[in-house]
């Protein structure tokens, strides 16, 4: 979701206070959305790059800080795109749509093989266990190949359509449907190994 937008009126910008008002923010919804802190700073500082490029056409109708969320934005669509165009690196027992893994489909039922099967997840009672829940998805995340991580966090974090995905990022549904596949397995046994069945 886009960060709610601030109630003051829109004024000039001040682009020697965007570091001290604006950078702490910015890198926070970066991280939650890329590999790595330094993919974040980088990306930070992409839009401070590129928000001093657009700096005469910004007309106030909105406010700073509102302006740098967009751009920030849209370079994370850019750093996506790019991720996206790492092969496609095989994920092993994740299979594919033919069934050629831990699960298979008969009549677009999903039959999981004998002792493969998803194990019931205890839920994260206390604001403390979420938290480290949330902080260990994190960490999930940032193991994941490029291209899976963009796919996943386009439509998981940034809410984008399957059908929007796919055409920005050249991908076949059929490819798509993989990539999001196995990002999912993947996530569930890293949670799995170092959340729910250590705790």
């Amino acid at each position: 979701m886009t960060p709610a937008s601030s109630s003051l009126p829109a004024s000039a910008p001040e682009p020697a206070l965007w570091l001290s008002r604006y950078g702490d923010e910015l890198f926070r919804f970066a991280r939650h959305r890329v590999a790595s802190a330094t993919a974040a700073e980088e990306l930070v500082q992409d839009t401070f790059v590129s928000a001093l490029g657009f700096l005469a056409t910004f007309r106030q109708e909105a406010s700073e800080r509102t302006w740098l969320f967009m751009i920030l934005r849209r370079r994370l669509v850019d750093y996506y795109r790019q991720q996206a165009r790492s092969p496609l690196v095989p994920l092993p027992g994740a299979g594919d749509e033919a069934g050629h893994g831990s699960h298979f489909k008969i009549d677009a039922h999903v039959h999981w093989r004998a002792g493969q099967e998803p194990r019931e997840w205890a839920p994260a009672d206390t604001e403390l266990e979420r938290q480290e829940l949330a902080q260990q998805l994190l960490c999930c995340q940032d193991q994941l190949p490029p291209q899976q991580q963009a796919v996943f966090n386009l439509r998981y974090v940034q809410e984008v359509s399957s059908e929007e995905i796919c055409k920005d990022l050249s991908l076949s549904p059929s490819n798509y449907w993989v990539i999001i596949h196995r990002a999912r397995l993947q996530l569930r046994r890293c949670l799995e190994k170092h959340w729910f069945l250590g705790a």
